[in-house]
């Protein structure tokens, strides 16, 4: 039960929001009047429970989100957020994310809330026009049944309180999809540190933003990193931490390790780009 609820709003998939989007993809300004703000992050995702069903946590009454100020493009995340927030289930954005910013076009990753408990993580695929940024599009993780006997390595996956899984995440490890190797490499490095998951299959694009290649998370060998330790990966106070877990990472064996610095100069194992600017991305081959 606990799986279909943290990913209830996902049943439609597809939700077309063009009429919507040009109100909340207008403003360009860093806040919105009136708003508390919340920068970059609310805390309020699942907490550990050994059968893989998310459990409610406390949260403050609901705010609305704000971007934090060293983001690439603030007004982007805003746009997506408001698109989101303005959804019926909705309670509050907790997260946003670049699942691929190619101006003027960009796919964001946005978590949240649901008013009756759960959630789950949407892909809001915008464009920039002469006023701003409008929402295209928002497709909702789809809904997964966790296994019924989930394997021990899955079990301390979601049990770890080093690591951070959002709803749809942990509807993710529960269900089976996520690779062996992606979750030793998540328990390797959260030896080391405190990290918070922000996406591993469920909505991210099966393409990489921009290309026809495939993207490693749909076959469930790819994770992102949010935030480390407490902090916002995109946090420049992060930055030493950032660091120290793009290389461990990869020495659990990733292929490819991205993040807001390029580690290798231009080698093949480490990248940075702006989509990269907000998370550390880690994926495995084939």
């Amino acid at each position: 039960m606990g799986a279909v609820f943290g990913v209830r709003a996902a049943a439609g998939s597809m939700l077309l929001v063009t009429g919507l989007a040009v109100l909340v993809g207008c403003s360009s300004s860093d806040a919105d009047d009136g708003d508390r703000v919340t920068p970059g992050t609310v805390d309020s995702r699942s907490t550990p429970d050994s059968s893989g069903t998310p459990t409610e946590a406390t949260t403050p009454r609901p705010t609305r989100y704000q971007p934090h100020p060293a983001e690439v493009d603030g007004a982007a995340k805003r746009a997506a957020a408001r698109a989101v927030e303005a959804l019926p289930d909705v309670r509050q954005v907790t997260y946003t994310q670049y699942f691929g910013y190619l101006p003027p076009a960009a796919s964001i990753l946005v978590e949240a809330d649901f008013v009756g408990g759960g959630g789950t993580t949407y892909d809001v695929q915008i464009s920039r026009t002469g006023d701003g940024w409008r929402v295209d599009s928002i497709t909702a993780a789809e809904p997964v049944p966790p296994l019924e006997h989930p394997g021990p390595l899955i079990r301390r996956v979601l049990n770890s309180d080093r690591i951070t899984l959002p709803w749809a995440g942990r509807v993710d490890v529960a269900a089976g999809r996520v690779s062996d190797v992606v979750l030793r490499s998540m328990l390797a490095v959260a030896e080391r540190h405190r990290i918070g998951i922000s996406v591993l299959v469920s909505a991210h694009p099966v393409q990489v933003f921009g290309t026809d290649r495939r993207s490693n998370h749909p076959d469930g060998r790819a994770y992102d990193i949010g935030s480390i330790d407490g902090r916002l990966v995109v946090d420049a106070g992060a930055a030493g931490s950032v660091d120290q877990v793009m290389r461990v990472a990869a020495d659990t064996g990733a292929s490819q390790v991205g993040g807001p610095s390029d580690l290798d100069g231009g080698g093949s194992q480490y990248f940075s780009d702006p989509t990269h600017s907000d998370h550390v991305h880690v994926g495995f081959p084939q």
